[in-house]
């Protein structure tokens, strides 16, 4: 009889104390990447994290910081990870988070530093990708897109728009090889250093 008073109240206590960390709200959190533990999106017309890694990677070239051959030969195949992962509609944002964070770990703390010294801008990766004759479409500093704003065009207005551009050797950036050039050309640099 002592043990059941004694259990009891336990049990009630733990009970409780189940009852009140389940009825606690949870906390989801987007997942982080090491790579902001470097870079920053925090300057007027940053690029994201992966856009500043992968033209950061071709621009550290130009510096004292540029890839080794070994690092080359070990991001390569993150980098078309990260193709082949863009590509498929099924992918978790944890999946290419845990590929930049590898890519992120195979750099340097110097080139990451470097390449955060940069600051690279939207107006900057434009340029890069008008010499490939793409435009994409630049985000306004301080502007948020409201979904289907564009929809208001006809479909006369939006194929003149995309004759304009085809005459002009350009291609939107709407299709997938728009999405994944810059990686592609990340890809083509490394196995050039590869090589060496």
């Amino acid at each position: 009889m002592k043990k059941t008073r004694f259990l009891l109240p336990l049990l009630a206590f733990v009970l409780l104390l189940s009852a009140c960390s389940s009825a606690a709200p949870s906390t989801s959190t987007e997942p982080t990447s090491i790579a902001g533990v470097y870079l920053d999106t925090e300057y007027i017309d940053a690029v994201s994290l992966r856009n500043q890694l992968a033209y950061g990677t071709i621009k550290l070239a130009e510096t004292s910081d540029a890839v080794t051959a070994e690092q080359a030969t070990n991001l390569i195949p993150l980098w078309q990870g990260i193709i082949a992962l863009s590509g498929d509609t099924t992918t978790a944002s944890e999946e290419l988070i845990a590929i930049q964070d590898q890519i992120t770990t195979t750099l340097t703390p110097e080139q990451l530093k470097t390449i955060a010294e940069m600051q690279i801008t939207n107006a900057e990766l434009n340029s890069f990708y008008a010499e490939f004759g793409v435009v994409l479409p630049t985000p306004i500093p301080g502007v948020t897109k409201v979904p289907g704003s564009g929809s208001s065009k006809t479909e006369a207005e939006k194929a003149a728009a995309r004759a304009t551009a085809e005459a002009a050797g350009q291609t939107t950036g709407t299709g997938q090889s728009a999405k994944t050039l810059l990686f592609e050309k990340v890809i083509e640099y490394l196995s050039e250093i590869g090589k060496s």
